[in-house]
């Protein structure tokens, strides 16, 4: 995956936070600028931290139950004040073994600039490469358009 020296240019978060896509833009004078876009699904958790200027550096997989242990006490404050953490269990052993039984996976995103994050999901994968956002530019009775980027 394409992503070591890229700036987080943002994120999306799609199908009621299952899909987790993180915008990745090379941005660096007299070097040709390119992006890269990966996609998380079966998203169960995720977190990310201090996301301005983020310019990441890793993006790797983690064993799931040592992760879960470590994010105990966040996980549970979580889940006690806002809800939603799909097979919860407070004893972080049996909440990573039931994860793991149910094919989750875990990844960690660090970053040079104080980004940092974690995602809980199933699947990970490098969208297809993408190309520079084009602007159509139409007749003066129309307003210019932008369209998105292409997943």
């Amino acid at each position: 995956m394409k992503y070591h020296d890229y700036h987080l240019e943002g994120y999306s978060v799609r199908q009621y936070g299952a899909q987790i896509t993180l915008h990745l833009v090379y941005d660096y004078s007299g070097i040709p600028k390119d992006w890269s876009d990966i996609e998380f699904s079966g998203v169960l958790i995720y977190n990310f931290t201090h996301t301005g200027g983020a310019v990441i550096t890793e993006l790797y997989e983690v064993p799931l139950a040592p992760l879960v242990n470590e994010k105990q006490a966040d996980l549970a404050d979580w889940q006690s004040n806002h809800g939603g953490l799909v097979l919860w269990n407070d004893d972080a052993k049996i909440y990573g073994a039931k994860l793991e039984s149910e094919g989750y996976r875990a990844w960690r995103i660090d970053s040079a600039m104080g980004f940092a994050g974690f995602i809980i999901g199933k699947g990970s994968k490098q969208k297809e490469p993408n190309q520079a956002p084009q602007i159509t530019i139409m007749a003066a009775t129309d307003a210019a358009v932008q369209p998105p980027r292409q997943p």
